[in-house]
């Protein structure tokens, strides 16, 4: 037996590990009025076949207070909790685990491992949760006072991603600990298994479906689970398995209430309830296909469909609730069909009509409007005659007026907006590039800032995201004064921070890096790239630093500075851009830190200075000469190697910086044709080639003329292009 004990919350975790016990996990209702509750768990014997030959069940007894539970599980996991959700013991441990350090709670494993194999084995664990009382103590007097709270709140350590996002990570990353849920062959091997054997309707003698093989048992838990992993696979084809295992239990119904009809033998009903329906949409929401809105409300037809019909012989109920409806919404907005965002809101409006009529089980919540709203932030407008018209910043914007009237008007204070809907709203923004949309953000930070000084209500209280989002929304506004905007809005953040006012606020590494990233993109003030490196300095000395503020440059830090100069008028840029990148070279040598380690990002960026140099004849041989010298350096050093973008930048210095020559011929053939060994021929290397009017060196290699007009890349050999990694992609491969 192990204890788990919370100084701070006075909370209490008893987990006990039996092979023998077993029993139905069964949650408690959010509106107990009990300090305590016990959560019972059946893990899926699934889950360790590929680890024990003989089936194993393991029961883990957990006490949590229920203080605790409602300070760190979000609306996703309440509405998981209260449906009943089956969850193996690494599921309630990562939730125990994760509830302790959402309030600042140090997690020590005294004995043992938490893992699944230790509690599925019986062995006992001793785990115990404590107030990190030296840390907070060292950090007492830097820690700044607040001066409206009378209790300190925890620091917050991760930033905000969006309610919806942020749950479905931590339910994703929870299943993602389970080695069968997180390994794709073994789910493909237990559903064709699971489907093969109960093909035709497979009975026993005793007439019950006890078909064993390893640890698989034909049951209801068995099919769930199997769904369930298939919604956070990742899979190309999960949605299709989860679908083809909800129509096998659908046809063991079927069967099991013909057999009572005729008469015959009855065989145990593996009967898919709201929750296994719920599941399949969850499944096909993840999947991310243009038609997966479409395909998801097909789904929740049928079971509306099925729950009004009284032919049908069920105990179960199959009255869709608020998870199923906002699983759909989901469906619409991950998927890629121009009538998304008008199928979300339309859902979103039914659910409201269901409320009124005074269905209990479905009401709108300020989660199911987030995924509408960020429905609508993908919106481009709908295209007509005369051009394209809409706009979906602005249609995400108008959900929050409509939430908070139906919060005022029919007393659901579920759809009143928090601090996610008001994010997605802003980051909408951000990324809508329309005139005047920063200053809109901005508003709306002051209407989070007032609400929160007026009600001290936590769920509208600004954030680093928040301030992230208006900072990255100025950045992308083009306008004159956009950097001056966001440097006064991280001014204060600092403040907010340093006097205590909004812990929250606390300015990330993000945060300077958004700021760098309005300077450098206000190329017509000439001293912009001079404050981004007063910026720069100002964060290494904020990382040397022994105050609470602690916020260190990364390699994206020194690469927005680097860009600063390229896109500036600023003569010897090149040398500039260079010194900067020796700089960072050398604070990667001395501390070693992974967020300096170069990058091909940063070695393009100084390509990209060389490429723009402007000046005499000098400046434009030392630009060649520090170009080479990246290029070489970058093809040979263990920090990456070159990709389309560097030589594509490549060929612009060499366009931009070398006049038409047999020489310069010479070398764009070479670098050409390392780049097809290399398989990075993308769009800019192919832009730059007819730039510089080379297409006979293409035309020599492809055996065929050169493309005119667009660019298609899926024309050219696929051995030119097998490394290409274009768009966003690109970019979240420089992220991690």
């Amino acid at each position: 037996m192990g204890q788990v004990k919370c100084r701070k919350r006075s909370a209490i975790l008893i987990a006990v590990a039996s092979s023998s016990v077993v029993s139905a996990f069964r949650a408690p209702s959010s509106s107990s009025s009990v300090s305590s509750f016990q959560y019972d768990i059946l893990t899926p014997t699934a889950a360790f076949a590929d680890h024990y030959s003989s089936p194993r069940r393991t029961r883990i007894r957990c006490r949590v207070n229920a203080s605790v539970l409602s300070d760190s599980c979000d609306a996703d996991e309440q509405e998981c909790l209260e449906q009943g959700d089956d969850v193996s013991s690494a599921d309630i441990i990562n939730f125990a685990m994760e509830s302790a350090r959402s309030n600042g709670i140090k997690v020590k494993v005294v004995n043992g491992d938490h893992s699944i194999l230790d509690f599925a084995s019986g062995n006992s664990v001793n785990i115990v949760y404590e107030e990190e009382e030296q840390r907070l103590q060292q950090n007492n007097n830097d820690l700044p006072r607040s001066n409206s709270l009378t209790q300190q709140q925890p620091q917050q350590q991760q930033e905000e991603e969006g309610g919806r996002q942020q749950a479905i990570n931590k339910r994703y990353n929870a299943r993602k600990n389970n080695t069968a849920m997180a390994d794709p062959d073994f789910l493909r091997k237990r559903t064709d298994t699971l489907l093969r054997i109960t093909q035709g309707g497979y009975k026993t003698s005793t007439g019950e479906y006890l078909e064993m093989l390893g640890s698989l048992k034909v049951d209801k838990r068995t099919f769930d689970w199997l769904i369930d992993a298939w919604s956070y696979s990742g899979e190309d084809d999960a949605s299709d398995k989860a679908l083809s295992l909800l129509s096998r239990m659908e046809e063991l119904r079927d069967n099991y209430y013909n057999d009572v009809d005729g008469g015959d033998e009855q065989p145990a009903v593996v009967s898919p309830d709201v929750k296994s329906y719920t599941k399949v949409i969850n499944a096909i929401a993840h999947s991310g296909k243009s038609d997966a809105g479409e395909r998801a409300e097909e789904v929740l037809k049928r079971m509306t469909t099925m729950s009004s019909s009284s032919s049908l012989q069920m105990n179960n109920d199959l009255r869709p609730n608020t998870l199923t409806y906002t699983y759909v919404i989901d469906a619409y907005s991950r998927s890629s069909s121009p009538r998304a965002p008008h199928a979300a809101q339309r859902i979103v409006e039914e659910m409201e009509r269901l409320r009124a009529e005074g269905d209990p089980e479905v009401r709108p919540t300020s989660r199911a409007w987030n995924s509408v709203i960020s429905a609508w932030a993908q919106w481009e407008g709908e295209e007509m005659a005369w051009g394209r018209i809409g706009n979906g910043a602005e249609r995400a914007e108008a959900c929050l007026h409509i939430m908070e009237e139906w919060a005022d008007s029919t007393g659901n204070e579920d759809t009143r907006p928090n601090s996610y809907n008001y994010n997605s709203v802003i980051s909408a923004l951000a990324n809508s590039h329309e005139a005047g949309a920063a200053s809109r953000a901005k508003k709306i930070l002051e209407r989070m800032e007032d609400l929160y000084r007026m009600t001290g209500d936590d769920s509208v209280k600004p954030r680093t995201a928040t301030y992230n989002a208006i900072i990255d929304a100025w950045a992308k506004s083009g306008e004159v004064d956009a950097a001056e905007h966001a440097e006064l809005l991280l001014a204060h953040m600092m403040e907010l921070y340093v006097t205590g006012h909004n812990l929250d606020a606390k300015p990330n590494v993000r945060s300077f890096n958004s700021v760098l990233n309005a300077l450098a993109k206000s190329a017509g003030h000439p001293m912009a790239p001079e404050r981004a490196c007063e910026v720069l300095t100002q964060m290494e000395e904020l990382g040397r630093s022994s105050s609470h503020l602690k916020v260190s440059p990364d390699a994206t830090s020194f690469a927005t500075v680097i860009n600063a100069f390229a896109r500036s008028h600023t003569y010897g840029k090149a040398d500039r851009a260079y010194e900067i990148f020796l700089h960072m070279k050398e604070l990667y040598d001395a501390s070693g830190k992974s967020t300096l380690r170069p990058n091909s990002v940063v070695y393009n960026s100084v390509l990209n200075a060389c490429a723009f140099a402007v000046g005499d004849l000098e400046e434009q041989s030392r630009s060649m000469e520090i170009a080479n010298a990246m290029l070489v350096e970058l093809n040979d050093c263990p920090y990456g190697k070159p990709d389309h973008i560097t030589y594509g930048t490549y060929l612009k210095v060499i366009n931009n910086q070398m006049p038409p020559s047999g020489a310069r011929n010479q070398i764009v053939e070479t670098v050409f044709r390392k780049c097809v060994k290399d398989g990075m021929v993308g769009e800019m290397v192919l832009r730059q080639l007819r730039e510089m009017g080379m297409e006979a060196i293409y035309e020599t290699l492809a055996g065929k003329s050169m493309m005119w007009g667009e660019i298609n890349l899926s024309e050219l050999p696929k051995e030119w292009i097998r490394n290409v990694i274009e768009g966003k992609k690109q970019r979240r491969q420089f992220r991690r």
